[in-house]
């Protein structure tokens, strides 16, 4: 005889889902109190056994989602649980019922994801222009479809191999403050990026109109473009400073904890961050 264990939808799908109504109010009950409601049958027998199983907030959850939000990051919540489950658990990290999607198959958040991709957007910066960017962040098996379709797919380190293969980035462990420092420091590259792009332009425009004129030297045609790279160089080099990721600490009000070594080949940072983790789609 096949012994079945999961959730409402097995057994209504496998013809077996047929319990007294006080065993239907408690998986009411415990689904409305952030519960995920399970069964166990047997084959020919029928149901013989309810279980019940909640997540756990991490403490931390509520702060960063409240900080993605200030930073006008849209953050909407997929998970396969119940509604009732869902509902709890987006209450309880500061998220609006609309943005919570519940009872979610691997390819429906497939689907949700590349619905999503393609909308415009001037609120961040972006080398894409005002096209709106999708971060999906994961840890399980049924979040990797969705981790690949994203325009950056974010795993945690303590998840499921197979999402860490999917994803774009892999951060070392569960903690997501680590996702905003990631955000962050991305934020800041871009801005580094365009602003080493502007500079050669101009430095190159200059060198034209004075080679036009007659004026250009090899000598300093040589300076010009040598000089120029030195510079972008050193300007890229300014994200790994000290002063930059206090910076970024200061922005996230105390959230981030950044320590920093000195070991004998150079300079190594490490971010002390805690926070929650769950199927997060950042806008």
């Amino acid at each position: 005889e096949r012994v079945y264990v999961g959730n409402a939808r097995l057994f209504r799908r496998i013809g077996m889902y047929n319990i007294p109504q006080q065993y239907t109010d408690w998986a009411t009950k415990w689904s409305d109190e952030g519960g995920t409601v399970g069964y166990i049958g047997i084959e020919g027998v029928g149901i013989i056994g309810m279980y019940c199983v909640k997540d756990t907030i991490r403490e931390e959850a509520p702060s960063v989602v409240s900080t993605l939000h200030q930073s006008d990051v849209e953050v909407i919540m997929l998970t396969g649980d119940g509604q009732g489950a869902a509902r709890a658990v987006g209450t309880q990290i500061g998220l609006d019922e609309s943005c919570i999607q519940s009872q979610l198959l691997p390819e429906d958040k497939l689907h949700y994801v590349s619905s999503l991709k393609g909308s415009s957007t001037d609120r961040h910066p972006s080398l894409y222009g005002g096209k709106k960017l999708i971060l999906m962040v994961g840890d399980g098996v049924n979040d990797a479809p969705a981790l690949t379709v994203a325009d950056i797919g974010v795993a945690m380190g303590e998840g499921a191999a197979l999402a860490v293969e999917m994803s774009d980035v892999t951060l070392m462990d569960s903690n997501l403050t680590k996702l905003l420092f990631s955000m962050d420091i991305g934020a800041k590259v871009i801005t580094t990026v365009k602003e080493n792009i502007a500079f050669s332009i101009v430095v190159n425009l200059i060198a034209i109109v004075l080679t036009c004129f007659g004026k250009m030297t090899l000598l300093w045609a040589i300076v010009s473009d040598v000089g120029t790279m030195l510079l972008v160089t050193l300007n890229g080099m300014k994200l790994l400073s000290p002063r930059t990721i206090a910076a970024i600490e200061r922005k996230q009000g105390g959230m981030l904890a950044v320590r920093t070594e000195r070991k004998k080949d150079g300079e190594r940072y490490e971010n002390l961050n805690e926070v929650g983790s769950g199927d997060l789609e950042l806008v």
